[in-house]
């Protein structure tokens, strides 16, 4: 999302209002756990603060994540308000070039940031504690378990 500064940098304006959607390729989701994600919607406005603009946007849409335990796809809706104030002498890598900022790697990075790191799908079945041949051990347990193979070395410990 390309936004015009001139008006800010020579038309005397305070603010530039922000508003429209990025559709994000698949291209870029490559590398990250989103699978899909929706259209994400903008608003807001940049401001010029002497020096160094101002990002004051909220962006919003869905992404859909894997399961933690089935795979299965769940849908994640985000919404972020991003404050950032974008200098000329940043280390950052944007860069105003013929009074266009490109936006866009800024709403990318709160969205990388936002991914949680495990989500569950609705009819994904509560946890086993135990199973075939196997239980979870906790250190709540009141009986004390030891393996059969070494309950004679019990003998040889002295209390």
């Amino acid at each position: 999302m390309n936004i015009d500064l001139t008006k800010l940098i020579y038309g005397g304006l305070y603010k530039i209002p922000i508003s429209g959607e990025i559709m994000v390729s698949d291209d870029i989701l490559n590398g990250t756990d989103i699978r899909k994600i929706s259209p994400i919607k903008v608003s807001g406005y940049i401001s010029n603060n002497d020096e160094d603009y101002e990002l004051n946007i909220n962006v919003t849409g869905t992404m859909i994540l894997p399961c933690a335990r089935t795979l299965k796809d769940v849908e994640y809706p985000f919404n972020i308000d991003i404050d950032e104030i974008i200098g000329e002498n940043d280390d950052n890598s944007l860069e105003i070039i013929q009074n266009r900022l490109e936006i866009f790697p800024i709403i990318w990075q709160y969205i990388l940031v936002d991914v949680p790191l495990r989500v569950l799908h609705p009819d994904a079945k509560e946890e086993s504690l135990e199973g075939d041949g196997w239980r979870l051990i906790t250190e709540d347990d009141e009986k004390e378990v030891i393996d059969p193979r070494l309950a004679k070395l019990k003998d040889y410990i002295k209390e």
